[in-house]
């Protein structure tokens, strides 16, 4: 081998390894280059599968070739760093709880992730004399991320559209570093003979699939354990994500009322949803995170559904402020939370159980919250209990409600009115097929 490349390779192998110690399960090196299933994305997002998230079309030109974020860029180094952490307890406290998706448990990854990435940069750097002009990516960034892990052997696009790895599953933060520098490139699996991108599938995809142009080997087979979980039906396909009925979607992204239909499918998760993920098959063999900052305790995992609706704008920036869970600001956590009481106190209905009184009093507080978004939420919730004291805040509020949607909700709880029957549902909220 000459010199040259030698010195490419072990250069190459100190860089992973120092990715390694900080924390990374996998780093590869692809050369930067155009995107190989912008087709894909672009057929997504024409069939309105991104709902209100119109950053999405604006990252599409970008997205086409990475060198479009750092001119002259030769390098993508792609890496994985794995989030999943053992699930507390849920306390045993008769508190109305909620759930929150395991990846934003702890601090938010965004700033933990970004602080390693300068780190490598750093690292990456100080093994050569010129200086080294980089750019780090931490989902965010209008990248073809998931392609990009792929191509570089990370894993495969499964069916749910998250990146699955074949020894750590899909409980992973990917990130990027566009470099401006060579490094020795990884060749990933390629498909197998005759079996092209794992075709057999019980749900035709919605849009084309990227696998031709990719040639990777993928391992969903014939599972669809994803699918057939999905409590709101969102995975429309192979690797297709109708994000408008997606539970992350709804009780992250999107700004408005979640609509009326898929508020009962939300279930107990008050933010994001791991339903797709803990279903996978794949993530049996997931590996625990060594990273300190991504683990928490009961609390994070089942947050006390009243005490958030009693958060004031302070109270919620102290809480939140370096969490994922800044992401929906107050008025969409607190949306969120009302619509899980009101599927509780509807279960517990259904089982002949009381209400808690700790839940109907935040919900009657709730109904004079400053945002007409938690005042809509907080009647619908209101409107599933059978009881003359939930009515009876609900008429009081409507004597009182100057907003016409938050009316509309309220006449639609005390079983006068439909709440689809009222304003126009924002984009992407109409019940689909």
């Amino acid at each position: 081998m000459p010199t040259a490349a030698l010195e490419l390779q072990q250069r190459t192998a100190r860089i992973k390894a120092e990715a390694e110690r900080l924390g990374f399960a996998a780093c590869a090196a692809l050369p930067a280059g155009p995107a190989r299933s912008h087709a894909f994305y672009e057929a997504w997002l024409a069939a309105g599968y991104g709902g209100t998230m119109g950053y999405l079309h604006r990252h599409a030109e970008p997205k086409r070739d990475p060198r479009a974020l750092l001119p002259g860029a030769q390098t993508v180094l792609a890496l994985a760093h794995p989030y999943d952490t053992p699930t507390p307890p849920e306390p045993d406290d008769s508190r109305p709880r909620g759930r929150v998706s395991r990846y934003a448990w702890g601090a938010d990854y965004h700033d933990v992730l970004h602080a390693k990435l300068a780190q490598l940069a750093a690292f990456i750097a100080a093994q050569q004399q010129a200086p080294l002009c980089h750019r780090a990516c931490v989902d965010s960034a209008p990248l073809m991320e998931r392609e990009l892990a792929a191509r570089a052997g990370l894993g495969w696009v499964g069916r749910n559209a998250m990146l699955i790895h074949w020894r750590l599953g899909s409980w992973l933060f990917l990130a990027e570093l566009l470099l401006d520098v060579p490094l020795a490139y990884d060749v990933p699996p390629a498909a197998r003979p005759g079996r092209p991108g794992r075709s057999i599938r019980r749900v035709p995809p919605p849009v084309p699939l990227p696998e031709a142009a990719l040639g990777l080997r993928e391992s969903c087979g014939a599972c669809t354990a994803c699918l057939e979980a999905c409590p709101t039906g969102a995975i429309v396909g192979d690797k297709t994500v109708d994000a408008r009925r997606c539970i992350s979607y709804l009780t992250i992204e999107l700004k408005e009322a979640i609509p009326a239909p898929l508020r009962p499918q939300v279930g107990e998760w008050v933010f994001g949803c791991d339903v797709c993920q803990d279903v996978c098959p794949w993530n049996r063999r997931s590996r625990p995170t060594t990273e300190s900052a991504f683990r928490a305790g009961s609390a994070a995992a089942f947050p006390d559904l009243a005490a958030l609706l009693g958060l004031d704008d302070a109270a919620f920036r102290a809480r939140f402020r370096r969490t994922p869970l800044w992401r929906p600001r107050r008025r969409g956590l607190l949306r969120n939370a009302a619509i899980v009481l009101g599927n509780r106190l509807a279960a517990q209905q259904a089982a002949g159980r009381p209400p808690q009184p700790e839940a109907l009093h935040a919900l009657r507080r709730a109904l004079r919250d400053a945002e007409p978004l938690v005042r809509g939420a907080a009647a619908w919730a209101l409107g599933q209990v059978a009881s003359d004291e939930a009515r009876a805040a609900l008429q009081s509020a409507l004597a009182e409600e100057q907003h016409p949607d938050v009316q509309q909700e309220l006449r639609a709880a005390l079983g006068d009115a439909d709440p689809a029957a009222g304003a126009p549902q924002p984009i992407g909220t109409a019940p689909q097929p």
